[in-house]
């Protein structure tokens, strides 16, 4: 235990744990706060004038109160009502106009906004089912929306189809898998979708930040020479190996879980803690498999990046112990948390998801795995990528530490 934790405080004391470990914290706030500067809202008067240009905090504020009045149950009739409104109010002008910068910015304020959220899925769920092209708003009629549950279990089929077309068994699987999904789903406006993105970008960037820290964890030591003194003493070959990754596994999973927490807790402030009752479908895909709401999205967005950052660091652990150089070391460990994305962006393949940090990134993080629908396929059996991507990480935090250990051990002083 005392060699524990003096090697606890030498992780501490490093120069470079120290500097990479406050940059983590202070982008643990920025990232969090980034999303907020971006809302941005008009408020117009009662003869249609704008009275002001609200940004921040008060954007948010504005926007909720103009939605609050479709918090709650995402019902049929509660669809009915918005899609009235919103197709009298549009009409007129023309849903083009929207886009077009044309239509009246007050009327819109007025009446379209505040059901925008809550018909923003609609599109999708009837949407083209050959194609999956995406419907306007103006030609969904408002009878139809008393079977709009129905029409989403009718849109994954058609998607399913599209998607994993010679594997009907994976078509069951997912379906199966959607009946899980609570409905009438839950809406409580106000949280953006950057806001998700941004949690995302800022795990990439934490486990960049905790590998990089690791690297120098015995590498350093084969570079000044001091391992040659270790290694004399009596615990100084598997047991100093095991304190020193115990020490380094800690430090960086309690920095993840301080920053993460900080994050998700300043975001979560901004935009309301209300807004976590939402449904996921509400936000992303009215399609989406997990049945869970934002909170619950953040949490399981928290614990996989976690598991990918001690899969990550385990490797980057067994690097230090084979390379004689940090240099060595921390290119090869970066190398390997940018690696998912290239993969991803050539192809959706196993080697994708069964990598360390193949939780990670943008496009091929858990986030957009858990919103897709990437199967993997080994003969008739089907496996859906996010289970893939956390079985594989949990199995690879063990073998990596074993690998680490043994190679620390069989270390040969050149």
């Amino acid at each position: 235990m005392r060699i524990y934790r003096l090697e606890l405080k030498r992780v501490l004391k490093s120069r470079r744990s120290i500097i990479l470990l406050l940059i983590a914290l202070f982008m643990s706030a920025v990232m969090a706060w980034l999303p907020v500067t971006f809302e941005d809202i008009n408020q117009y008067g009662e003869n249609g004038n704008k009275v002001a240009e609200l940004n921040g905090l008060e954007a948010i504020t504005y926007k909720k109160s103009l939605r609050s009045v479709n918090n709650g149950e995402v019902t049929p009739e509660k669809l009915k009502e918005a899609l009235n409104i919103y197709q009298s109010a549009v009409s007129k002008y023309g849903e083009d106009s929207i886009y077009r910068g044309d239509f009246p910015a007050d009327l819109y304020t007025e009446k379209v906004f505040p059901v925008e959220s809550l018909l923003g899925r609609l599109p999708e769920a009837f949407s083209d089912s050959k194609t999956g092209q995406a419907t306007s708003l103006m030609d969904i009629s408002p009878d139809k929306l008393d079977s709009f549950y129905e029409q989403t279990v009718q849109h994954l089929k058609d998607i399913m189809k599209m998607e994993q077309k010679e594997y009907p068994t994976t078509q069951e699987q997912a379906l199966q898998k959607y009946t899980e999904v609570k409905t009438p789903f839950q809406l409580y406006a106000g949280y953006s979708r950057d806001a998700f993105d941004y949690i995302v970008l800022f795990i990439f960037l934490l486990v960049i930040l905790c590998t990089a820290a690791a690297t120098p964890t015995f590498s350093n030591e084969y570079q000044t020479g001091s391992d040659s003194i270790l290694r004399c003493t009596k615990h100084g070959r598997s047991r100093l190996a095991m304190v020193k990754i115990f020490a380094a596994l800690t430090v960086f999973s309690i920095a993840f879980v301080i920053c993460i927490s900080l994050h998700l807790l300043i975001s979560n402030l901004a935009f309301g803690p209300e807004c976590m009752k939402t449904s996921m479908q509400m936000l992303f895909s009215v399609i989406s498999l997990p049945a869970i709401n934002l909170g619950q999205l953040q949490i399981v967005l928290a614990a996989g990046g976690l598991i990918s950052l001690l899969a990550t660091i385990s490797f980057t652990l067994f690097l230090s112990a084979k390379c004689k150089d940090s240099i060595s070391v921390i290119l090869t460990a970066i190398v390997m948390c940018l690696l998912p994305i290239f993969t991803y962006s050539a192809g959706a393949n196993w080697l994708t998801f069964i990598l360390p940090s193949g939780g990670i990134g943008m496009q091929n993080s858990l986030l957009y795995q858990l919103t897709g629908f990437n199967f993997l396929h080994i003969g008739l059996i089907s496996i859906w990528s996010p289970y893939v991507t956390m079985a594989a990480a949990v199995i690879e935090i063990p073998v990596f530490l074993f690998l680490a250990i043994r190679t620390y051990c069989k270390h040969q002083v050149a």
